[in-house]
Parts: structure tokens; C-alpha cells; sequence
């Protein structure tokens, strides 16, 4: 796979927020078939073939097992020419951990290619680029890796294939394939990004500069060609360069940004980054000519192959933003957001893989599979933990809860796939999990805090009755596993547990002698819990009704829960209510400025958030009448009038067209 190749850099002082540039030639008498270049690097990198633009922000985030990261192929026959060919790598070091990277403390980049006799060792032309300086101290993200990025054109008129400015320098050997600590590498899971031309766009022009207007909210690389002279500072961010945090939190975070210094002349500049917004800030001189301002688009490579419209146009405003919320929380993983904190929270993916599955082609699955096996492979001793890959993870009892439930991103994925290579890896973790909790008396199980007891946002939240419905759910998920598998080894530990909890739930908390509803004490009652005591089977279908007037009447849950208080509804018959509820809690939603959707139902977080596109599943499920397997099942559609979708299985490649009426 490597062969001879060897982890090197341009140099032995290591610094953080590095960048450096290598420099191949290639002699071909012929074009080959193929000519695929093995690439790991540490931590992103840049393609050229020929100068030309071959991978935009590749390389994924380790880790991939514990200790160990990941290499991709890339086929570059099609870019080569007869004669000298020129390959150019530029990698940029982080130097830093994130909720959505491990550190690593060498940088380094390890490549080989069979076809060109190409191999990373100490005679590899290299560099490091100088013209990428550190940023100041003001305003520097530290939620998510990377940092600023800072280019004195001063120092080098910037191009968009980097060019040498030494040919005399070579590399540094930093460690063989295997060794730490990179580790052993895994091949990429998942497709390549998709990156576009860039594209230039008309611009508003303001006190302090320009503002460019985007089309949806998107990841995006902006670049600017200009007449300026030298010493000239200029600064581009997006309009979320300044996040809230989540509902309680109020604390300000913020993304990256770019700092350019300007050389004597015409000149250009495309920041090597992505940022996220709906739009593009440019703060300028006004002294500065302006030839073009624009951006480069980029994300992950994953097409919506369903639509969905209806005779209600707030409900198409409401299926189009979850639709957008899910493409911009989706890029190396499922993120919660891209703005704040661009970690794979694992109750986010949960509420997201039913709409991966209805929504996405292939591809979306293919980020899926490697969410579950992140959570899998890189739990901590028998903690399932959220947050991983990177640094900041933590054990969110009921999100991991949520992950192995029966309504969990493990159990969607294997409703819609089939596919048992996932129930093999997840069995025997998600069981050892379940032995954690520990049991009062009873056999009931007791609430376990984990680094956080977290269950949703904000007020009256029923933490004891939700610990149970949760646990419960996990452990019915898990007998399916066992039965699927044939592995009985955990039975009596999952059937005990099951019965214990069976026995006792319904004389602990039903409170119906004289109020409505499943609640711990008699300070409040919770929507939430009531929502998910239906949902796991605890709740007899006679008391329905009385649930229905609950969920009718309370609303504490956030976005996150209010996908599962919805279900709940809809399960128990009541769809008319749960469209009532949904579309009187997503007003505010509906009718904002904003192409995604926000953390919550007031502007308490983010204005893009993972866990806020359930909506999307809720009318593909119950109005459009998609099973949790793909199959089409018939359905009312009450109380919509019409509702038309094209679906496209995205196991099968199947389309098929639903109209109900």
C-alpha cells in the first residue's frame, strides 16, 4: 500500500497551525489506466495535478480505531499529460483537537503511487509556506479544530497551485508507516468532498466593505481578486462568525476567519478553509479596487433523491429548511452544527438517520455506517460516548441510550439496510453499556449521570421516568440484536432487566387518580417523558387518550425531543394533533429569514441544528407513508389535502411516486 514511502515534513520544529507544501514530477511516455496516489496526511490537504484544483479539504479526521487514522486513493490518470507532469500537495497542520478532531502531535504527510514510481522519503521537494502566519489572540475558535487562517502576500503573492520558492530543499524523515503517532492507517469510508468552481457573485457594498448575499446556507471557501498596495489588511468571515451557545448557555463562540496582508498590485486570494454561512463578509479599504469577489462551495457528496411538497406552503417552507439543516450538519461526520461545534453529538444523528434514510442517496448512508462505527469503536472502556471523533467527548447517558434504542440511528440504519455487519459490531458493546446502570431494589434501573445527565434543553424535565423509557428502548433493540444474530449469550441479563422495569413502571408513575400522565413527583408533568413512555411500549394503548391531552397541552421539549413527542402522536393515531402541534411549535421556524432551521424554537443557539430537521422524517413516515424499511405503505394524509413525493430508495435505487389525497 506504501511501501517505501515515509511520514516526513519540511522540517523538525513543529509548530501548530502549520502549513507546508510538496513538490512531484512525474515522466509519463504514455497515460496509464490509472495512477492512484495512497495519501495520508496529518491533517488536511490540498491536491494539484498539472496545476489544476484535484482535491479540495481532503483527509479525514483521525481517529478511525483508537490510536490510528485514515489514507484515500486518488485516481489522478485523467489529469496527467504526455511528458513532465507536476503534482503538488499543500497540507496544513492543525496542531490542535476539537469536538470534531483528536490532536496529533506530529504533522506529517505519508504518499505512494505504484504507476509514477512516486514515494515520500528524504529526497521530496518541500517547504514550509511561509506566507501562512499565526493570528492574533483575538477572537480564536477553540470548539473545533483548526484556526484562522492569517497569508502576508508579502511574503508570497499568493497562486492557487502553491509554487516552490526554494528548489533546494528536502524533506525530513518523521517516522515509518505504522509508527505513533499516526498509527495504522484505515481507508477512507466515505466519498471524497464535493468542491465547485468558484463563483462569482454581485456585492452589497457597506461601511467597512462588502456583503455577498449567498443562495442557501452552505459551506463555502471565499476568495476575492483585487488592486491594492502593499501592507493592506483585509478580513473575510461569514455572518455566523459569531454563534450563541445553546439554550442556557450564553457564552459567545467563534469560527474561523481570514486575515490577508496584501502585496504591491493586482493580486488574488482563496482561503484553504471552509466556513459556513448564508452570507459572505469582506471587510476592505475602501482604497482597494475590486475586480471580483466570490466563493468556492464544498460539502459533503450526497444528492436528496426524495421531494416532498404539499397544498400547505408552510409545510414545503418547513420540509425544504430540514432538508437544508441536514446537507450543512454533514461533512467528514454528521455534525450538531457547522458553525459552533461541528461534533458528531450522537443524539443529533439519531434524530438525523431517519431523514439520511428517507431523504439521501447512498452516500448518506455510507457517513451513517461511519457515525455507528465512530461510536462503536472509539467508546471508552464500556462507556458509549458522544462527540468522537475528537477530543471533547463525553458520556451523554441518554443520548447513547437513545444511539441503541429502537428508535436510534443503529436500529434506522438496520430497519432500512439489512445489514448485520452493524448488529455484529454493536451487540456486545451496547450490552456491556447496559450493564452500567445499576438497579434499586426493585430491579428498576437508577439514573446514571455520565459526564453530563443531559435529556433536553431547558424546563421540567422528567430525568427519572425519561432514564427508564430510554433504558428500556435499548433493551428491547438489544433482543432484537440477540435474535437477529443468534447470540443468546445476554439473554437472561436483557429479559431480567426488561421485566423488572415492565413490573413496576406503571405503579411508580401513573399519576391518573388525579392528574393526566406519567410523572416522578408532583411538581410537573412532561411532555417529553410522557412522549417516550408511548414510544417504548411502556404506556397500554387505553391510556392514549389521556396521554393525547397531555401532549396536546404541555410544551417543554426543545427541537430535539419535540421529533420524538411528534412520533409519539402520530403512533398513537392522533396525526391530525401532531400536525397541530408541529406546525404551531415551528412557526417561528417557518417564517424566519434563515434557510435552516435554528437550535431551538426561539433563537436561543444556532440558527442551523442538527437535531431540529426531524419534522422531515415525521411527514415522510406518517403523511407520505414510508416504512422504516422503504416499503410504501398506504396512509391517511389528514389533515393536508394533497401530498405528492418522489421517493428513491436509496438501498435499491428504486424511485417510486407517492400522491395521497
Amino acid at each position: 500500500m506504501f511501501k517505501n514511502a515515509k511520514w516526513i515534513w519540511p522540517t523538525e520544529k513543529i509548530e501548530k497551525n502549520q502549513r507546508a507544501n510538496f513538490f512531484f514530477s512525474a515522466e509519463c511516455n504514455k497515460l496509464p489506466d490509472s495512477a492512484t496516489l495512497c495519501i495520508a496526511c496529518e491533517t488536511k490537504y490540498w491536491l494539484f495535478v498539472n496545476g489544476e484544483l484535484v482535491v479540495f479539504d481532503g483527509g479525514l479526521f483521525r481517529e478511525s480505531i483508537a490510536g490510528c487514522g485514515y489514507f484515500e486513493r486518488v485516481d489522478i490518470s485523467k489529469y496527467l499529460q504526455i511528458g513532465k507532469n507536476e503534482i503538488t500537495v499543500h497540507v496544513w497542520y492543525y496542531g490542535n483537537g476539537g469536538r470534531n478532531n483528536s490532536f496529533c502531535e506530529k504533522p506529517g504527510l505519508l504518499l505512494y503511487c505504484e504507476e509514477l514510481s512516486l514515494a515520500t522519503d528524504e529526497k521530496t521537494a518541500c517547504e514550509i509556506d511561509t506566507a501562512y502566519t499565526q493570528p492574533s489572540d483575538r477572537e480564536k475558535t477553540f470548539i473545533y479544530g483548526g484556526n484562522h487562517t492569517v497569508y502576508n502576500a508579502k511574503i508570497n503573492p499568493f497562486s492557487l497551485c502553491p509554487k516552490a520558492l526554494s528548489n533546494n530543499t528536502r524533506a525530513v524523515v518523521l517516522g515509518e508507516y505504522g509508527d505513533k503517532p499516526w498509527g495504522d492507517l484505515v481507508e477512507r469510508v466515505i466519498p471524497p468532498l464535493f468542491f465547485s468552481e468558484r463563483t462569482e457573485c454581485k456585492a452589497e457594498k457597506t461601511e467597512n466593505g462588502y456583503i455577498v448575499s449567498l443562495p442557501y446556507a452552505m459551506h463555502f471557501s471565499p476568495y476575492f481578486k483585487i488592486r491594492a498596495v502593499a501592507g493592506t489588511k483585509i478580513e473575510v468571515h461569514s455572518d455566523r462568525y459569531s454563534v450563541n451557545g445553546g439554550p442556557g448557555d450564553f457564552n459567545s463562540y467563534f469560527g474561523h476567519r481570514a486575515e490577508y496582508t496584501c502585496c504591491d498590485g493586482e493580486q488574488e486570494f482563496e482561503m484553504f478553509d471552509w466556513i459556513f454561512g448564508e452570507k459572505i463578509i469582506f471587510i476592505i479599504p475602501k482604497e482597494v479596487e475590486i475586480i471580483e469577489l466570490g466563493y468556492r462551495e464544498s460539502g459533503y457528496d450526497s444528492e436528496v433523491t426524495t421531494s416532498f411538497t404539499t397544498d400547505n406552503a408552510d409545510v414545503n417552507i418547513l420540509f425544504e429548511k430540514c432538508v437544508r439543516t441536514l446537507k450543512v450538519c454533514m461533512r467528514e461526520n454528521y455534525m450538531d452544527c457547522p458553525d459552533r461545534e461541528r461534533g458528531q453529538w450522537i443524539g443529533d444523528v439519531s434524530v438525523q438517520a431517519p431523514q439520511v434514510v428517507y431523504l439521501l442517496d447512498k452516500n448518506g448512508l455510507l457517513l451513517l455506517k461511519k457515525a455507528i462505527y465512530d461510536f462503536i469503536n472509539l467508546r471508552k472502556g464500556d462507556k458509549l460516548v458522544g462527540n468522537v471523533p475528537g477530543d471533547n467527548f463525553l458520556e451523554l447517558p441518554s443520548q447513547s441510550l437513545n444511539a441503541i434504542s429502537e428508535l436510534g440511528m443503529i436500529a434506522t440504519y438496520y430497519n432500512a439496510t439489512k445489514d448485520k455487519e452493524i448488529l455484529a459490531l454493536a451487540f456486545e458493546p451496547a450490552v456491556k453499556y447496559l450493564m452500567l446502570w445499576e438497579t434499586d431494589k426493585d430491579g428498576v434501573v437508577l439514573r446514571r449521570e455520565g459526564s453530563w445527565e443531559w435529556y433536553d434543553h431547558l424546563f421540567n424535565c422528567d430525568k427519572e421516568i425519561l432514564n427508564i423509557c430510554w433504558y428500556y428502548s435499548a433493551l428491547k433493540f438489544a433482543k432484537t440484536m440477540a435474535d437477529e444474530l443468534g447470540d443468546h449469550r445476554y439473554d437472561t441479563f436483557i429479559q431480567e432487566r426488561m421485566t423488572s422495569i415492565e413490573k413496576n413502571f406503571e405503579a411508580r408513575y401513573w399519576r391518573g387518580e388525579y392528574s393526566e400522565g406519567y410523572f416522578a413527583s408532583g411538581d410537573f408533568v412532561d411532555d417529553r417523558a410522557n412522549a417516550m413512555a408511548v414510544l417504548s411500549g411502556l404506556c397500554d394503548s387505553e391510556k392514549y387518550p389521556r396521554i393525547r391531552y397531555l401532549l396536546m397541552s404541555v410544551f417543554n421539549s426543545t427541537t430535539y425531543m419535540e421529533n420524538y413527542v411528534l412520533m409519539a402522536l402520530c403512533e398513537m393515531g392522533y396525526k391530525q394533533d401532531a400536525f397541530r402541534r408541529m406546525m404551531c411549535r415551528y412557526q417561528p421556524l417557518i417564517h424566519n429569514e434563515n434557510s435552516t432551521l435554528w437550535e431551538d424554537f426561539f433563537h436561543l443557539g444556532t440558527r442551523n441544528h442538527a437535531w431540529s430537521g426531524g419534522a422531515a422524517s415525521i411527514l415522510l413516515r406518517y403523511f407520505a407513508g414510508i416504512n422504516a424499511d422503504l416499503s410504501i405503505k398506504d396512509t391517511d394524509i389528514s389533515p393536508l389535502k394533497q401530498v405528492k413525493c418522489k421517493f428513491t430508495n436509496c438501498n435499491t435505487g428504486e424511485t417510486k411516486e407517492i400522491e395521497r389525497k
